[in-house]
């Protein structure tokens, strides 16, 4: 070949290099877009004099009722789309009988305790949720300035007996004035609460028992082995699945439950990521992916619900109002209600992505879930969250050391 064809040769062939390279063709497998030879982080040798911001991605789920196969160690599932909005895919026997099995032995080794939700206390805040601005408080205002201010669901037959028992609805009209709550004093209603909720802890948001497990400090063959099918699954920079390696066990017993809530907080909350504090500082859960897991089968109840999935739109004050943020009581109620089966799992995405950055964007709102009440039995589930913050260089920065559970 002439030097001159040489020439045009390196000029047609090295923008084509480059190219392949950008769009993830670095002639390894590609998996969900993403080069699996440096786990999704980089594209190409790191000698290379091009630079390609990391971005993350999602798996597409096409449609509600498709179906598509998915290789996770060698082995054939199929992963099935129950939502679009948000995003709920279910894979069923993700995990082995053996290995659900395996999973709850090492929680109860290592030792549950109670999950933890807010308690009333003397020198709390209160926002009264006098909704219709009137200056007297209805029965469902009330109830939901309870559930605001100390995280107990009352229902109406409960707040009449607290009305009665602390003489605070004196002229009988079930409705509570400016005059009558400030004649009330404080300290009553808050011990008339504790000691209520104490007799009745599923009048609590949430009801269950917990314990965290550390593929990286436990060194447990199987649950690296369904750490590793969680990182071949997501299609994410490996980084981030190894730096936020823990398992959270949870058990629901007879009426456990937890009512309707989002796993992640929204970028509006002018507060920094809990994995990026230390414990204690005020701060809000950055999870752009939960994967969730359950490890047996439950005799009754203890279904996953997902509220106002599909909906058009979303209001939260008129949902609270509703009161079907209780799903020991609203869980039919629920546009979508995922049963439990054990080894399933049901993955979703807490967060949108952000197109100019190819990062995490705002919270999803859609995805406002909870766990149905069991009603006989036990229930055991395995919750693998995805911890992505907007701060993309710490996130994956292999000397950051996030702060743990």
């Amino acid at each position: 070949m002439t030097k001159r064809g040489m020439d045009t040769f390196h000029l047609i062939v090295l923008p084509i290099v480059l190219l392949c390279c950008v769009v993830g063709i670095c002639g390894e497998t590609e998996v969900h877009g993403t080069c699996t030879k440096d786990d999704g982080v980089d594209c190409g040798s790191t000698s290379s004099s091009l630079e390609v911001s990391p971005i993350i991605t999602k798996l597409d789920g096409v449609e509600v009722g498709h179906v598509q196969d998915v290789i996770l160690g060698g082995k054939t599932h199929q992963m099935t789309t129950l939502s679009m909005k948000p995003q709920v895919l279910e894979i069923k026997h993700f995990l082995t009988d053996e290995e659900c099995d395996h999973v709850v032995r090492l929680a109860k080794k290592d030792g549950m305790f109670d999950s933890v939700t807010n308690t009333p206390t003397k020198s709390g805040s209160v926002k009264v949720m006098d909704m219709n601005q009137d200056t007297a408080l209805s029965l469902r205002e009330f109830i939901l300035t309870i559930e605001n201010s100390f995280d107990i669901y009352l229902d109406e037959d409960d707040m009449l007996k607290m009305y009665s028992e602390l003489g605070m609805d004196r002229n009988g009209d079930t409705e509570i004035s400016r005059e009558e709550l400030h004649g009330q004093d404080p300290k009553s209603v808050i011990d008339w609460l504790t000691d209520y909720v104490d007799k009745r802890p599923y009048k609590k948001s949430r009801m269950s028992r917990q314990a965290w497990l550390y593929p990286s400090k436990i060194h447990d063959k199987i649950l690296d082995e369904i750490q590793e099918r969680v990182v071949s699954l997501v299609g994410l920079p490996r980084i981030l699945i190894d730096k936020n390696d823990e398992f959270q066990v949870v058990q629901y017993g007879p009426k456990g439950h937890y009512h309707a809530h989002w796993d992640s907080g929204s970028w509006a909350e002018k507060y920094p990521c809990c994995h990026h504090v230390k414990s204690g500082a005020r701060c809000k859960s950055c999870r752009f992916m939960t994967v969730l897991l359950y490890l047996n089968e439950v005799e009754g109840g203890g279904a996953t619900a997902f509220p106002i999935a599909n909906n058009e739109t979303f209001n939260e004050n008129s949902f609270r109002m509703s009161g079907k943020i209780n799903l020991h009581r609203h869980c039919e109620d629920a546009n979508l209600v995922v049963p439990a089966e054990k080894g399933k799992a049901i993955i979703w995405y807490n967060h949108h992505l952000d197109p100019t950055t190819g990062w995490v964007g705002e919270m999803d709102s859609f995805t406002l879930h909870g766990g149905c009440g069991v009603t006989s039995g036990h229930k055991w589930i395995a919750n693998k969250w995805i911890l992505v913050s907007d701060k993309r260089d710490k996130d994956l920065d292999p000397n950051f050391k996030p702060n743990r559970a």
